[in-house]
């Protein structure tokens, strides 16, 4: 009797690696590493921004503007709310951790759902804060 069931880690191989890496480069600037994985990713921009596939090209886009902008918002907007309220006040405090933790993981989610759109080669547009799309 012949095995004729498919190799599923050679049937299904993932997307392009350049767009899977620069999909993680903006988790990992979110998570674990945030200057090493921002320095990263914009390395990997200014390498790689005229790659001949739309879809790494798309990614890498993606995660650079998010990641631009998302920082200037993240860290702007927290300064101030400590500017505006004072760091005594505990108002303050509470406001401006609960908008840094609920745009920080609204980010996260995104990144997440940016990799697995690379994954399964689809382009992916970050909500609100992503550029548009090409039609």
């Amino acid at each position: 009797m012949t095995h004729t069931d498919p190799d599923l880690l050679k049937e299904n191989m993932p997307g392009p690696p350049l767009a899977i890496l620069a999909e993680a480069l903006f988790l990992i600037n979110l998570m674990l590493l945030p200057v090493i994985g921002f320095v990263m990713l914009m390395l990997l921009w200014l390498v790689h921004r005229r790659h001949p596939s739309p879809l790494v090209r798309n990614h890498l886009q993606q995660t650079v503007a998010v990641s631009i902008k998302g920082g200037f918002i993240l860290v702007g907007l927290s300064v101030a709310i400590f500017l505006l309220g004072g760091f005594d006040n505990p108002w303050s405090w509470v406001i401006g951790v609960l908008y840094f933790v609920c745009l920080h993981a609204a980010l996260i989610i995104f990144g997440v759902m940016g990799l697995n759109a690379a994954i399964l080669r689809h382009p992916y547009r970050y909500p609100v804060l992503g550029p548009r799309l090409p039609d």
